[in-house]
């Protein structure tokens, strides 16, 4: 039983990734974004964790913001010692023949993904 709960262990992703509506005022780096996100990442303190977005219909760009910069469809983030980063994830329609309205999926490297509504 033991080894068994360390097999499931392993095979879980170490990085954890959490979405929800973007509240309070916009990053610095913000754009004018159609919808904002709150991204937070739970990981090793002191990793680097490779999120990208996927699923995006065709004339929307994704962004991940943090206070310096935003970054379009992909971002390497450092997890502070707190174990904890958090971003803010933006979908931006920049045709204005592309659908009204757009999904995505952030994906880590190990595994770990969160479907943005």
């Amino acid at each position: 039983m033991l080894v068994l709960a360390a097999l499931l262990a392993l095979s879980q992703p170490a990085t954890h990734l959490a979405i929800e509506p973007w509240h309070g005022p916009d990053l610095p780096t913000a754009t004018h974004a159609n919808a904002k996100y709150q991204l937070t990442i739970s990981g090793a303190p002191n990793t680097t964790v490779h999120l990208r977005a996927t699923g995006i219909a065709n004339g929307w760009i994704a962004a991940f913001c943090n206070t310096r910069v935003c970054s379009p469809e992909s971002v390497d983030q450092t997890i502070p010692q707190s174990g904890r980063a958090t971003l803010q994830f933006e979908l931006i329609r920049e045709d204005p023949k592309a659908a009204s309205s757009t999904r995505a999926t952030i994906v880590s490297d190990d595994g770990s993904a969160v479907s943005v509504p």
